[in-house]
Parts: C-alpha cells; structure tokens; sequence
C-alpha cells in the first residue's frame, strides 16, 4: 500500500506523516527531499550537476554546496527542472527499492505529482495551509527572510484538488488533524490491509 502526501512548503506534510505513523507504526516514511539531498554525494549526480550549473554550486571539497543550489532553484522553475532531471534516477532507484523492501510506505514529496509514483497511490492527500501559517513555519525552520519565503512559494506547484482522494487543512490544531486522520485510516487505509 502506498499513500502519497503532498502540498506547499511549510503545509505541514511530515506533521501529517507523523500522525500517521502514530496510529500504525508498519507506515515507512519516505521522505523524498531527503533522497533527494543524498543524492547530492553521488558521482553521476554531481556530474550532471556540473553540466547544469558549473562550479557555482560546489564547495572547494567538491561537495555540493545546497544552499546556494537552492537559492538557485527556488527562484528559477527552469533551474529546479534542470536540478529535477540531475536527481531523478538516483532518487527512482533508491524509491523503487524501498517500495520492494515495504509494504506499508508513505511519500511525502512536494513534487509527489511530478513523479511516476502518484499514479501508484493507493490514497492521495494534498495537505494545505494558511499562507501566513506556512510562511511562519518555513521562515523559522530554514531561517530565511520573508522575502526568500515569497520568492519559494510564488515558484512553487499547483495543484488539482480533483486529482487527491483527501485535502486535509493543517492549521496546527493536532486534536482536529488525529480525528481526521483517524477517519482517513478507517476508511481508506483499514479496508486495504486486509
């Protein structure tokens, strides 16, 4: 079984997965951006890295600098696209694997609709937030000005809610969001296991 969870940055997607996990602790967390971050250490990563953005994003140890990729990428749809195709089939690879190993996996994936695994969801939730709410939570967790925060979120996807079987709202309420979880595994989730 697959759940896939997206939304905004500072939606409050691994709130979501946490309280998922919380009801059943089989779910493993696939948290994507993380695979995508790791693939940065990668030999043919880095190289199509170098081929998109030349040394601008690499530190004189030859790693990749994330900052300045981000500040880069975030700005730029052109350049996440490039940063896309750089990490995807490191980060299909290592997707695939997991979804053998597992049979209880969530995804939490800003880009959750880009990727061949939407499709494979066997429930699909769009968390999403308040724009003051978002902005607040994703200011103080990357320490960025509000300024960079608008540039990232004026550059970030749309999404259908057609496309999603839930839209949760994430206003930090944990009481409102384990009941509706709670009713999302008994109905969704509970009727598949078995």
């Amino acid at each position: 079984m697959i759940i896939g969870i997206t939304g905004k940055s500072g939606s409050g997607k691994s709130t979501i997965c946490r309280l998922f996990k919380e009801i059943d602790s089989a779910f493993y967390i696939v948290d994507i951006d993380r695979i995508g971050h790791d693939s940065h250490k990668d030999d043919s990563v880095k190289e199509k890295l170098y081929s998109y953005f030349g040394n601008e994003v690499f530190n004189k140890d030859c790693t990749v600098n994330r900052k300045i990729l981000s500040d880069i990428v975030f700005i730029d749809k052109t350049k996440m696209t490039c940063l896309y195709d750089a990490t995807l089939q490191y980060m299909q690879i290592r997707i695939d694997n997991i979804l053998t190993t597992h049979s209880m996996v969530i995804l939490d994936y800003a880009l959750l609709t880009k990727l061949k695994y939407f499709s494979m969801c066997d429930v699909k939730i769009l968390v999403e937030a308040p724009f003051n709410m978002r902005s607040s939570r994703v200011t103080k967790r990357d320490n960025i000005s509000q300024a960079k925060f608008d540039e990232i979120n004026s550059n970030s996807l749309e999404y259908s809610k057609e496309d999603f079987d839930y839209v949760i709202i994430n206003n930090s309420n944990k009481v409102y969001l384990r009941k509706v979880i709670g009713d999302i595994y008994e109905k969704s989730i509970i009727p598949r296991k078995f």
